[in-house]
């Protein structure tokens, strides 16, 4: 009976935990990943903020967490104006909350979201009502720089810097994500050497928007200097 009680313990606390993410299609980082599966495994509430230049991962790292985390809920920073940061909260209701570009969040959905790290309440009035929920979270956000996010938000927050790749990890990246484009390792190989060297740019993203626009390799070294010549 002893054993019986032990697996059915167990099997409870698997069903109820929140489940860790691989992060597989992320190069790299290893560190973050492992604080970032800590704070989701955490039994209170760690709030965590990646800090990084745009291109290095910080989206694709929400995006596996909404992937894998049941009751995620991701949304936008320069989006939340328009549905409203505490409808979506009163909506959803999420354990883990998932914020894209915090720094371009209003700074009164900026006041909303401290409020709710900072008691587990949202509330609202609207015409003389007011309608209050407790929700305990853990927020997950990224952003640019912190210039735009207001001091007493930025202080809940466990700061990770996510690093830049290096030219070989930017080349792997770029050789995967091109290979979901149809092009071939060769191709893919100078698109991310030019992007590197001659855009002088870390964003895998310029790499797929080159990657869509060549038909051949000459064609490369045309697209890259014109868009250099826009600049």
């Amino acid at each position: 009976m002893k054993l019986i009680k032990q697996i059915l313990e167990s099997v409870s606390c698997n069903m109820f935990s929140p489940r860790r993410c691989s992060f597989e299609s992320i190069t790299g980082n290893a560190d973050i990943k492992l604080i970032i599966n800590k704070a989701i495994l955490s039994e209170r509430p760690v709030n965590v903020l990646l800090m990084g230049r745009p291109g290095c991962a910080k989206t694709m790292f929400l995006m596996e967490m909404m992937r894998r985390l049941k009751n995620s809920y991701l949304i936008v920073g320069s989006n939340t104006t328009k549905a409203g940061l505490v409808n979506q909260l009163f909506e959803k209701q999420p354990k883990f909350l998932l914020i894209d570009e915090l720094d371009k969040m209003s700074r009164n959905d900026q006041v909303s979201l401290l409020h709710l790290m900072e008691t587990g309440i949202i509330s609202e009035t609207k015409v003389k009502k007011t309608r209050q929920l407790e929700l305990i979270s853990w927020v997950f956000a990224s952003a640019n720089n912190t210039e735009r996010i207001i001091e007493p938000l930025l202080s809940r927050f466990l700061i990770l810097q996510v690093p830049d790749y290096t030219f070989e990890e930017f080349t792997e990246i770029s050789i995967k994500r091109l290979d979901k484009e149809k092009i071939g390792n060769h191709m893919a190989t100078i698109i991310a050497e030019k992007v590197w060297y001659e855009l002088g740019s870390r964003d895998v993203r310029d790499v797929i928007k080159i990657g869509r626009l060549v038909d051949n390799i000459p064609d490369i070294s045309l697209i890259i200097k014109m868009i250099k010549n826009k600049r």
